[in-house]
């Protein structure tokens, strides 16, 4: 049995902050920006939330994704203030997994 501890092509993304169900901040270091539209928007179609993409935000019915690319990091923050709690946790643990491993 082998087990494989870091996947090709993931990216490093840590949870900075949890305020709340629904209320993250993630950071993610990088050598050159990402567009984490076209990583995030994919995860929530198929969540049956479709996002309307905006410079720099993601939105649905849910709430928001925002990001903020520096040169060398990006923040992204969720902020989900509609839907029950287990709904918003779900949701962000989704995006959060989307946002390491989701191929181009």
């Amino acid at each position: 049995m082998s087990v494989r501890l870091f996947h090709k092509g993931a990216r490093l993304v840590f949870v900075v902050s949890r305020r709340g169900p629904g209320d993250e901040t993630w950071w993610s270091p990088h050598r050159a920006p990402r567009e984490w539209a076209a990583v995030l928007a994919p995860a929530l179609d198929l969540l049956v939330l479709p996002p309307h993409a905006e410079p720099g935000c993601l939105t649905c019915r849910l709430g928001s994704v925002d990001w903020t690319n520096a040169r060398y990091w990006s923040t992204i923050t969720v902020r989900f203030g509609a839907g029950s709690a287990q709904k918003r946790k779900l949701v962000c643990a989704a995006l959060l997994r989307a946002a390491r491993y989701a191929q181009l």
